[in-house]
């Protein structure tokens, strides 16, 4: 019998990130006959997610990458490589991808793939340069939405690496059963007859926070019943709480930091709202559509090939803070509208975004590497 490839999944951290989640969502799919797997990531404070790992039997190396520019991490990364006998790296996002294409020279390594989550443009320069430069020598690219794929074209030379786009997954069956909506409504301080408007997201720039906050205060101009439930963390929740107070929003807008529970809350929305002013094609988009509630997002990167305008959700201008208010009282006074929009949301994402149907792509991928 062939022994397993040993596979190393490479990512920057293990917190509640869209690229993280996917991982971690990925295990139950897993062919662990044909491939061994193990994980590493770079950033010592985010391991949210390392227990999930641990508990499926994969082993986790933490590889303390704590300032930029620490090139020892290439010691300790290709040591790791070497000592575990790894065949194929699969480095996620743009900070490992570049490392494990220089920690490779001189291993046994014998491919390399590199998943593309976000649109390289946005990338900060010295990250996008350096990504670019080195992206021939990755084995396969592996984008998550045409969009992306279509950006990464300008990094191919002659062809290399090949590109192929898996769209992200979701498991349909983690969004069936009703939560007790008037439950929640009490842990949070909210009437029970409020509206539920929910966003799912990390509390940084590329999220579009300060104008979701900004379209709160119009959405409750008109509407007053409206409440709204951020979910996530990150560096810019002071300045978004301050912002809030401002905006005399406290008691309405309730930023819940990261919640384990999060698709369980997603599930009592009356209305999902992602603000991003920049995206891949994010996982909680996806959940949204899987938990089947109607959606107001922004068109940013791979949202687009998600929603249809008017058929599975609504889609706005980034940082139009405007429409987006608009298009929320909207929805929150058509209760039709949103169960139309919500069922035709969960019937889009089951065509071909299942989680099993995402992992046998990848690994077929692998196996595809192996083969050659």
């Amino acid at each position: 019998m062939r022994k397993p490839l040993r596979v190393l999944w490479f990512i920057k951290g293990l917190g509640a990130g869209g690229a993280e989640r996917l991982l971690e969502r990925s295990i139950p799919y897993l062919d662990r006959d044909r491939f061994h797997y193990e994980l590493a990531y770079l950033l010592p404070w985010k391991n949210m997610l390392v227990s999930s790992f641990e508990r499926a039997s994969i082993p986790v190396h933490c590889l303390n990458f704590r300032r930029n520019f620490d090139l020892t991490v290439l010691r300790r990364l290709r040591t790791l490589l070497q000592r575990n006998e790894i065949d194929l790296v699969h480095a996620h996002l743009p900070v490992p991808g570049v490392l494990a294409r220089f920690a490779r020279a001189g291993t046994n390594v014998k491919w390399l793939a590199y998943t593309e989550h976000n649109v390289p443009s946005r990338y900060m320069r010295m990250t996008r340069f350096l990504n670019g430069l080195t992206y021939p020598m990755n084995d396969v690219t592996i984008a998550v939405s045409q969009t992306i794929a279509q950006q990464v074209q300008a990094y191919q030379r002659r062809g290399r690496p090949r590109l192929v786009t898996i769209l992200n997954g979701v498991e349909l069956n983690d969004f069936e059963g009703e939560p007790s909506r008037e439950e929640i409504c009490r842990q949070f301080g909210f009437p029970p007859d409020a509206y539920l408007i929910v966003n799912v997201a990390n509390l940084v720039h590329k999220k579009g926070h300060r104008y979701l906050l900004s379209a709160a205060k119009r959405v409750l101009a008109a509407e007053p019943r409206a409440r709204f439930l951020l979910i996530g963390a990150g560096p810019l929740r002071d300045e978004l709480a301050r912002e809030a107070r401002k905006l005399d929003l406290n008691g309405h807008v309730v930023m819940t930091g990261f919640r384990e529970d999060a698709t369980t809350l997603m599930k009592v929305a009356d209305v999902f709202v992602l603000s991003s002013l920049h995206e891949g094609l994010p996982v909680s988009l996806l959940e949204a559509m899987a938990a089947a509630r109607p959606i107001v997002a922004t068109r940013a990167g791979g949202v687009p090939e998600l929603i249809s305008n008017g058929e599975t959700g609504v889609l706005v201008t980034p940082a139009d803070d405007r429409s987006l208010a608009a298009e929320l009282v909207k929805l929150l006074r058509d209760p039709d509208r949103r169960r139309r929009l919500g069922d035709a949301a969960r019937q889009r994402v089951g065509q071909g975004h299942g989680m099993a149907r995402m992992v046998q792509a990848v690994e077929n991928v692998y196996q595809e590497l192996a083969a050659q």
